[in-house]
């Protein structure tokens, strides 16, 4: 920091006309985390306030996450990408938006060699334990996953989209994960109130609500994985792991409610008589598949407020427990998986195929 400071000094002395460039290398390799942010802000006034030019390399999320979007050039594949107006499809509102909320988790998006965009925390703690099955870990692909939210898909995605494609397009494939949330049938048949009946009557076709989702994410490296029937967590109770995810949600209830003393023998057994149970009750009033889906998400997750980021830890848990090549086989069979398959198969190693 003494030597930076002192080269800084040297350029703005008295007299000088040369070249008024400074190149720093790599600033993580030497500096302590908090001092590298504050060596970044205060970099980034100085430039402001004198006519030197600065040129940082780094490999740091921190770092990437506290410089300005529009000073910042991606290197990838022998070739430059700056990543200000003038280069992508970013919008004002999306530089305004990203600088409140790129922060270090995302930004290492930046760093990638492939990037998977979900819109909760079910998926981030999910999709990582599924790659993991089918064996494509993430970490050995140098895929990041970046947790967006449900609104921001559009604003991450166009930042791997380049105006002028000419000069060359972003070589990072991203696999955009998102639910298709259109309420299934079953949903009529249970007591809602006027407006929400409304609105499922008017509501778009799939076909043509995936067609418009499409058009406004895809495109260049982006594609678009929407899931086939409603949510991550219906859809997976409609394929091959229903009571996989009937468990999962049961333990995550009782460990939301008692964090104190966790998952006991005794609740895992409580869990166990409870599905055995009603298991049996289905099967002897023949309650459809649909029917007992809607149950563990609607009538369980949603009334009962249970957390999806619990159930997920939960589920992959399980999943991880039983024997790996059954779990693996029953993923690739199940039809309700197969965008999550087709996603992290895109960024691992470009096999997948958009939804």
């Amino acid at each position: 920091m003494l030597f930076i400071a002192v080269e800084l000094l040297l350029l703005k002395r008295e007299g000088y006309s040369g070249l008024k460039l400074a190149l720093i290398e790599e600033i993580e390799a030497h500096i302590h985390t908090q001092a590298q942010v504050r060596l970044i802000n205060f970099l980034q006034e100085e430039t402001a306030q004198s006519d030197i030019q600065l040129i940082l390399t780094t490999h740091s999320p921190v770092l990437a996450s506290k410089i300005s979007l529009e000073s910042l050039v991606v290197c990838k594949n022998d070739n430059a990408f700056p990543m200000g107006p003038s280069y992508t499809e970013l919008e004002l509102g999306d530089y305004l938006f990203l600088e409140r909320f790129l922060d270090s988790t995302k930004a290492n998006l930046f760093f990638a060699e492939g990037v998977i965009l979900v819109e909760g925390d079910a998926e981030n703690l999910l999709i990582p334990t599924i790659a993991e099955i089918i064996d494509k870990p993430l970490s050995k692909y140098g895929v990041s996953l970046v947790n967006v939210g449900n609104t921001a898909f559009l604003r991450y995605s166009r930042v791997f989209k380049r105006k002028k494609q000419d000069l060359g397009v972003l070589d990072i494939p991203v696999s955009c994960i998102t639910d298709n949330d259109i309420k299934p049938d079953v949903y009529k048949s249970v007591k809602i109130d006027a407006e929400t009946r409304s609105n499922l009557e008017e509501v778009k076709s799939i076909a043509q609500r995936r067609k418009e989702r499409k058009e406004r994410i895809q495109g260049q490296s982006v594609k678009l994985f929407i899931s086939p029937e409603w949510t991550l967590e219906y859809d997976i109770a409609l394929g091959y792991f229903q009571k996989e995810l009937f468990k999962a949600v049961l333990y995550a209830e009782k460990i939301q409610n008692s964090d104190q003393y966790g998952l006991t023998d005794k609740k895992i057994e409580e869990v166990d008589r409870v599905i055995d149970k009603k298991y049996e009750e289905w099967d002897e009033k023949a309650v459809s598949n649909e029917e007992r889906a809607f149950f563990i998400y609607h009538g369980l997750m949603i009334t009962k407020q249970i957390s999806k980021a619990i159930t997920a830890q939960c589920f992959a848990k399980i999943l991880k427990e039983e024997e790996k090549e059954d779990v693996k086989s029953r993923i690739f069979s199940d039809e309700k998986l197969n965008y999550l398959v087709n996603a992290i198969s895109y960024v691992t190693d470009g096999e997948g195929i958009d939804d």
